[in-house]
């Protein structure tokens, strides 16, 4: 059995997967590491391809030949350009709340939400908000579009209903990558692995454990 590695979305650490390893039970091995940029000790900056290629490098180190990719938010991002450009790598891919083209303004929203984040719950994740601000100053002119077409793992989109900016990215995902489905998760928002871990990881465990 593939091991499954988890990337979290923004404002989030690893810890925050516990919920989630915790639905999707035992069987099968789980890796949820710091991406690169992200790390505590990361001097601040984040670029994806260096994200991308960090994960690529920790998981030759491990002796991992091929994995299952699940990413949040910008981990969905991560696990895309990890797809591209190291598809030796990935088995199948979980995308929860891609980020495909984000808007100005979405990024406004959530740089906002980021500042207004007390210090404390910030620490309790183990996230620092400068490389937090860091990822949307990155984001500002990320197109993943083109790239798309390039991935050929076997892919699953999962989106809230309530994400409303994440619907449309999935539907590009679903548009542009070969054979990739989407499935909706009722009254969810962009980070599924938070407000509903549950109803993410038996969608996950479906997709990872089905035929094809």
């Amino acid at each position: 059995m593939r091991p499954l590695v988890l990337l979290h979305g923004l404002g989030q650490g690893p810890i925050i997967w516990q919920d989630f390893v915790s639905a999707l039970g035992a069987g099968r091995p789980m890796h949820a590491p710091w991406m690169v940029g992200l790390r505590p000790k990361d001097p601040v900056g984040f670029d994806l391809g260096a994200a991308a290629a960090g994960l690529a490098e920790e998981l030759e180190l491990q002796g991992i030949q091929r994995a299952d990719v699940l990413g949040v938010s910008v981990g969905a991002s991560v696990a895309m350009r990890l797809a591209v450009e190291r598809p030796d790598l990935t088995g199948r891919l979980v995308l929860a709340g891609p980020i495909v083209r984000p808007s100005a303004g979405a990024l406004r929203m959530q740089k906002l939400a980021l500042r207004l984040t007390p210090e404390g719950r910030l620490l309790d994740l183990g996230v620092s908000r400068p490389r937090m601000l860091a990822v949307f100053d990155a984001l500002r002119t990320f197109d993943g579009r083109d790239a798309l077409a390039r991935i050929a793992a076997p892919t699953l989109v999962v989106v809230g209903s309530r994400d409303r900016a994440g619907l449309v990215a999935a539907r590009q995902v679903v548009e542009d990558v070969a054979g990739a489905r989407l499935e909706t998760i009722d009254d969810g928002s962009s980070l599924l692995n938070v407000d509903r871990p549950r109803e993410l990881a038996d969608l996950t465990r479906a997709f990872l454990d089905g035929d094809g």
